[in-house]
C-alpha cells in the first residue's frame, strides 16, 4: 500500500471513529461515559483534519488518486448492529482503536515521506493512547483492573 492509499483509508477510518464516537455519546446515560465518548469524538476530528490536508497535499504533489477498496477500509472497521450497551460500545471502541493504531504502525514503517512517516507515528501513539483509555473505563465497570490508582477488585478471600 502506497502512502496516498494509507492517507485516504485513514480518512475514512477517522470519520467512522468520529461516527461511531458520536453516536456512543448520544446514546450513553453515564455522565461520565458521554464525556469520554465526546473526548474520542474530538480527537478523532482532529485526526481527520490532519488526514485530509496531508492526502489533498499528496495528491496535489503526484496527481493521482488513490485506488482503495471498500474491503481495505472495512478490514480496519469494527462490525456492530442494534443497539450497543455502553459496556459493548467500549469494547467496540477498544477494538477499533487497536486495529487503527496497528494499521497507522504499519503505514508508518512503509512510509517513504519523512513527514507522511512522523504524522502515522505520532497518531499511532494517540491512539494507542485512546485504547488504554478505553481499557481503563473496561476495567474499572468491569471491576477487573486497576483505576485511578486503586483496585477496583478485592484480593482478600471471604
Amino acid at each position: 500500500m502506497n502512502e496516498l492509499e494509507a492517507l485516504a483509508i485513514a480518512l475514512e477510518v477517522e470519520k467512522a471513529e468520529l461516527k461511531f464516537y458520536i453516536e456512543m455519546a448520544k446514546k450513553a446515560s453515564d455522565e461520565k461515559a458521554k464525556k469520554m465518548f465526546l473526548f474520542l469524538a474530538h480527537e478523532e476530528a482532529e485526526h481527520w483534519d490532519i488526514f485530509e490536508k496531508n492526502l489533498i497535499n499528496k495528491l496535489v504533489e503526484k496527481c493521482e488518486l488513490p485506488s482503495i477498496t471498500k474491503e481495505m477500509f472495512e478490514k480496519l472497521i469494527p462490525k456492530y448492529e442494534g443497539e450497543l450497551s455502553e459496556v459493548k460500545a467500549v469494547e467496540i471502541g477498544m477494538e477499533q482503536e487497536k486495529r487503527t493504531w496497528e494499521f497507522y504502525e504499519k503505514a508508518a514503517e512503509e512510509a517513504k515521506d519523512k513527514n507522511v512517516r512522523k504524522i502515522f507515528d505520532e497518531l499511532a501513539k494517540v491512539e494507542k493512547s485512546h485504547y488504554e483509555l478505553l481499557k481503563a473505563q473496561y476495567d474499572s465497570v468491569m471491576k477487573t483492573g486497576i483505576w485511578m490508582d486503586y483496585q477496583d477488585f478485592s484480593l482478600e478471600v471471604d
